[in-house]
């Protein structure tokens, strides 16, 4: 009976101590970079300061970092962006091959786009891409 009171006893032990070494990641802001995209040091919520090791990272930088006994490694927080939000735009300028590269906006603005199958004076649903806006008809 005491044996077997023993396992229980070590094996409960032996659980508790595997669960508080495993790691947990804590958002961190970059204090300290080497100038080569290396974050050194962190600033954490509560405004401690601790030497990273964390690549693609620059000063006041958010990041995940997680502690792994010998080190602190971190990585970019990853943001989610915004959902694309369509607007409607009239095709100002087509190529002649029913692709439309310009366009007037609701402030009568025109911008360069890339819309298929869309001729001048035709109204289209674009997205702002960020890099283009793209477009296709209504």
């Amino acid at each position: 009976m005491l044996r077997i009171l023993g396992k229980t006893l070590g094996g409960a032990i032996a659980v508790l101590c595997l669960g508080a070494t495993l790691a947990v990641a804590t958002e961190m802001t970059c204090a300290r970079d080497n100038g080569k995209g290396q974050c050194m040091a962190a600033t954490g919520p509560d405004g401690t300061t601790v030497v990273v090791v964390g690549d693609g990272l620059k000063v006041g930088e958010p990041m995940d970092c997680v502690d792994r006994g010998h080190m602190v490694a971190c990585q970019p927080l990853v943001m989610a962006s915004p959902p694309l939000v369509p607007f409607e735009m009239i095709c100002a300028r087509d190529d002649g091959k029913g692709r439309c590269v310009a366009a007037t906006d609701a402030e009568n603005h025109t911008v360069v786009v890339v819309g298929e199958g869309v001729k001048a004076g035709e109204q289209m649903s674009c997205v702002d891409r960020g890099t283009m806006i793209a477009c296709q008809a209504l």
